[in-house]
């Protein structure tokens, strides 16, 4: 498995997300296979469904082929890469507000995170002819949807982009029966948690501390650091983390600031916390990551 240590990640570079619009598509064409990975790592939630070809993805300590009509899945602030293995490999990037999940479900009773907060190798890619052609027709619809921006597309783009979560979901369950009770609890914890959320990717250089983030959910510290931990697979301090060190990372690659500076600018007053803290989610050094992404340098 290659070391995502030598991988360039991108700058966050996903258009932004927001209720009034949930969901974005992006695409990757490769007309040649490759040695060379593309990496990236933001906080959209991404599904991506390979249409033709094949790539290759990689997770920290994970790595895995899709295939036509495969798929896979990335929760936010989760380092991942991926490259092509056949000529004219093409994928569908379908990224996604975490706080517009359940949106459509008026019984709050699904889980609606947990294709992307199970580890990477128990994550949901369809097995039979059946479920790929539904992903693969469901992702040539969704690209062709969001380019021609027919009457109605949004809504229908989000239905569809529902029942593919929800095709996940029911496998992960169906798997895993003993889990689906909790899967089920945890659309009730991932609700209370919503502002703690968006509290933490709000932040600006002030870290958001434990307690204001259960007070803002009108929770115990005690108990809303056992929900968080449930319904997303971290802690508040790990997730507000690699919040703050997302916006350091665009301030490091545009290279106007020292090290130091961007450091204490985002809340990190001690240096060499703040490069450990870099390196646990780039996996690379501040000054490492610099070289590869920064302009002009």
């Amino acid at each position: 498995m290659p070391d995502l240590s030598t991988i360039a990640l991108e700058k966050q570079r996903h258009p932004s997300l927001a209720p009034d619009s949930p969901f974005n598509i992006d695409c990757m064409f490769a007309p040649q296979p490759s040695d060379k990975y593309s990496g990236d790592v933001h906080y959209a939630l991404q599904l991506c469904i390979v249409l033709t070809g094949a790539v290759e993805v990689v997770y920290n300590d994970y790595s895995r082929i899709c295939r036509r009509g495969e798929c896979f899945w990335t929760m936010c602030w989760e380092p991942h890469a991926c490259r092509a293995l056949e000529r004219r490999s093409f994928l569908v990037a379908i990224n996604l507000e975490m706080n517009s999940l359940g949106s459509v479900d008026p019984f709050g009773t699904c889980h609606w995170l947990l294709p992307f907060t199970v580890p990477p190798e128990q994550r949901y890619v369809p097995e039979t002819l059946e479920q790929k052609l539904f992903f693969l027709e469901s992702g040539r619809k969704l690209f062709h949807w969001y380019n021609k921006h027919h009457n109605c597309w949004q809504q229908k783009s989000w239905l569809l982009i529902n029942s593919l979560l929800l095709q996940a979901i029911e496998h992960l369950a169906q798997k895993h029966p003993a889990d689906a009770e909790h899967a089920q609890a945890s659309s009730y914890r991932f609700a209370r948690l919503r502002p703690a959320i968006e509290l933490a990717s709000a932040a600006g250089a002030e870290p958001v501390t434990l307690t204001a983030a259960a007070k803002a959910c009108s929770l115990s510290v005690s108990r809303f650091s056992e929900l968080f931990r449930e319904a997303l697979g971290s802690s508040f301090g790990q997730f507000a983390a690699r919040a703050r060190i997302s916006q350091a990372a665009r301030d490091i690659a545009a290279g106007n600031m020292a090290l130091e500076e961007v450091a204490a600018k985002w809340g990190f007053f001690d240096s060499s916390h703040f490069c450990h803290a870099f390196k646990k989610i780039y996996q690379c050094s501040p000054s490492e990551f610099r070289r590869r992404n920064g302009s002009g340098m």
